[in-house]
């Protein structure tokens, strides 16, 4: 299955990026303006050209924040040690400085990660589809029943006596002949008469 490009919204949000995208987006027509190409070409192409720029900034982005993470991961480890072996308060500072940019850090990876399965969930929960499926596929109880203990105390993982005994617990939950009422067997001659 193919997957789609999708836009990284937060691109959009930070001012730096978004004047680059700006300029790419003036450098771009001013580039492609010719009278010989339709207007339809162009902004194919242009399409392409600003789509290449924003996955080049999302990875670039997301190389920047995996440097960031095994920086802040550094710079915890380093003090901890520090302050394990000497206790003093300004390694102990700087190790929660540390521990809270790590924190910040992580939390916009899962808020990122939160909005975006909020979305996926919108766009796919009142359909029919892999979604519901896996959904349910948990909650489904087996409907087989793999062993049964009979009326005394042992058990049985043979099909055949576990059909036999349903049937025997059936038949004499639903028979009518057992009961001895006058009335019911009217009822259920009536009923085999009629069928």
């Amino acid at each position: 299955m193919k997957r789609t490009w999708r836009l990284n919204d937060t691109l959009l949000t930070e001012v730096s990026l978004r004047d680059q995208i700006t300029q790419t987006l003036t450098n771009d027509f001013t580039e492609n303006e010719m009278d010989d190409v339709s207007d339809m070409t162009v902004w194919e192409a242009h399409k392409s050209v600003i789509r290449g720029k924003l996955i080049q900034l999302a990875s670039q982005r997301k190389k920047e924040a995996g440097r960031l993470m095994s920086e802040l991961i550094d710079q915890i480890n380093t003090p901890e040690t520090q302050h394990k072996r000497s206790q003093v308060e300004d390694t102990y500072k700087e190790l929660l400085e540390a521990r809270r940019q790590l924190h910040t850090l992580l939390l916009q990876r899962h808020l990122r990660q939160l909005r975006r399965s909020k979305g996926f969930f919108y766009l796919h929960a009142n359909k029919g589809g892999k979604l519901l499926a896996h959904m349910l596929k948990g909650q489904q109880q087996p409907a087989q029943v793999h062993k049964l203990k009979l009326q005394g105390v042992t058990t049985t993982q043979h099909l055949e006596r576990i059909a036999n005994e349903f049937l025997n617990y059936y038949s004499s939950l639903y028979d009518t002949h057992k009961q001895g009422d006058e009335h019911e067997r009217t009822k259920r001659d009536r009923i085999e008469h009629f069928i």
